[in-house]
């Protein structure tokens, strides 16, 4: 039966054991399951696929297992903090800080799933979906359709079509936490970071409000259960491949090569991280809202300007934030944060990394990285 979110929704149970069936022709599957599910065959991993009964089924069974390899195999640690304020039974708005495309919303799938609680329907930008295996993996692994703007390469032409697109898919979250009784994750904005600042865009946060324009607006927020999370990681995904974007980067424009996407998934996937944190905040309550402006503008910068704060109070700072600070402000206020020998590995990366992007200006890629890892401490100031 055709409903009115079929062209952004993941797939059912149904739709996804089917294409279940379809991934598997993919050729990109086989490398993914011999580094993810080191211990099995191909063979052994599709009667695995054989087996499975349903979306949660394959979470936990596939999902959960994968990612436990990657933390296994790129993470010297994996903590999370805040699973108390979670409630059963109740769903939630999770608005996330944004530095990996995958890792980000999947490491909080995993908290949840292996914690008893169902995992949340995931924003999936429609760039992402170009790529017929993510598309499929995606949709199977409750990930909906999300449109980029005509300015950002997107689907639409006009800015008629895009606010429409907007509409639509605020009524489908405001649906899903309100009538289907299900989470969301979205990140607090369009894309990854690129400089280390997490700032909320207030017109994501204006976005979410669209599906009930006539509302009280503090009753409207308040009714979505945000709650802010924080992911820190020790070594910045792609932090190389961000601050070599950022070079080439001219008047706020900058054009993507071909499977660009691809190559920032893979290479956060496996990029050594260190010491990986999660944080998971207390839910805005209606109290948090109704001291903020009355006007929907003002309403939605505060409400960004919140988030920002609870987002950023929450990163934890490693080595490398203070080592990065102290360099590019040229002071020795964080020494005592970290020793001579963790300043010379962050030396020697980000030496590798001005040698490997060697079509770019080598200081400029030097900065950006330094303000990559600095900002989060400039931002909890």
């Amino acid at each position: 039966m055709m409903t009115r979110f079929d062209d952004i929704r993941h797939y059912t149970d149904a739709e996804m054991l089917v294409a279940l069936k379809r991934i598997r022709r993919f050729p990109e599957l086989k490398p993914v399951v011999a580094y993810a599910f080191p211990d099995m065959t191909y063979d052994e991993f599709a009667n695995l696929l054989d087996s499975i009964t349903g979306i949660a089924d394959l979470q936990h069974r596939v999902m959960v297992r994968g990612m436990a390899t990657v933390v296994e195999k790129t993470m010297s640690s994996f903590s999370f903090s805040g699973l108390e304020n979670i409630k059963p039974g109740k769903a939630y708005l999770y608005i996330s800080n944004h530095r990996d495309i995958v890792l980000d919303a999947y490491l909080l799938q995993c908290i949840l799933d292996t914690h008893g609680l169902p995992t949340t329907r995931i924003t999936f930008g429609s760039n992402l979906m170009k790529s017929e295996f993510l598309r499929e993996l995606g949709l199977c692994n409750k990930m909906f359709r999300t449109e980029r703007g005509s300015d950002k390469g997107g689907d639409f032409a006009s800015a008629r079509g895009f606010y429409s697109a907007l509409e639509h898919l605020s009524d489908y979250i405001n649906s899903s936490i309100l009538n289907d009784n299900v989470s969301i994750w979205i990140a607090q904005r369009g894309g990854r970071t690129k400089d280390g600042h997490d700032a909320t865009d207030p017109a994501l946060v204006k976005m979410l409000g669209m599906a009930h324009k006539n509302r009280n607006l503090a009753d409207n927020y308040a009714r979505l259960n945000i709650v802010p999370v924080t992911v820190s990681y020790e070594w910045e995904p792609c932090d190389a491949l961000k601050a070599a974007e950022r070079c080439k980067t001219v008047d706020g424009q900058y054009r993507k090569s071909e499977n660009e996407d691809l190559v920032s998934i893979i290479t956060g996937i496996k990029q050594y991280k260190g010491a990986v944190h999660l944080a998971i905040g207390k839910p805005l309550v209606e109290d948090d809202l109704l001291q903020l402006p009355a006007s929907r503008s003002e309403f939605c910068d505060s409400l960004a300007a919140i988030l920002d704060s609870r987002i950023n109070a929450a990163y934890r700072f490693s080595p490398n934030n203070y080592i990065a600070h102290d360099i590019l402000f040229n002071t020795k206020q964080f020494t005592h944060r970290y020793s001579s020998s963790q300043a010379e590995l962050f030396a020697r990366h980000i030496a590798a990394a001005i040698e490997k992007n060697n079509t770019v200006n080598p200081e400029k890629l030097r900065r950006n990285i330094l303000e990559l890892y600095a900002n989060p401490i400039i931002n909890a100031q």
